[in-house]
């Protein structure tokens, strides 16, 4: 289990919760959410996020990233516009702090 600000995940379950409630992902928010977790404190590129999550076809669609990032940014982050977990590093990809 990952504790990160109010959240706790839960990789092994599968699981999110915040406060102690459940926070409900959709499968691809999972599926980032889980890479930048077990990657942690490692850049991690948006080719390969967009690889991984969606498949190789996909490397050039960088807007599904911004679209599900912010959705997780406001399901996780106290202040999504100042996020201090869910990390971008602006043309290069995403980083996971606790």
């Amino acid at each position: 289990m990952v504790t990160a600000g109010l959240s706790v995940i839960d990789l092994a379950a599968k699981r999110v919760t915040r406060n102690g409630a459940p926070v409900r992902l959709t499968p691809t928010e999972w599926g980032i959410l889980e890479l930048l977790v077990r990657n942690e404190g490692r850049l991690v590129t948006q080719r390969e996020i967009l690889t991984a999550v969606w498949g190789p076809g996909y490397v050039r669609q960088t807007n599904y990233l911004r679209v599900y990032l912010a959705s997780l940014r406001r399901k996780l982050e106290v202040d999504p516009s100042h996020p201090r977990h869910l990390l971008t590093e602006s043309g290069m990809g995403l980083r996971f702090e606790r």
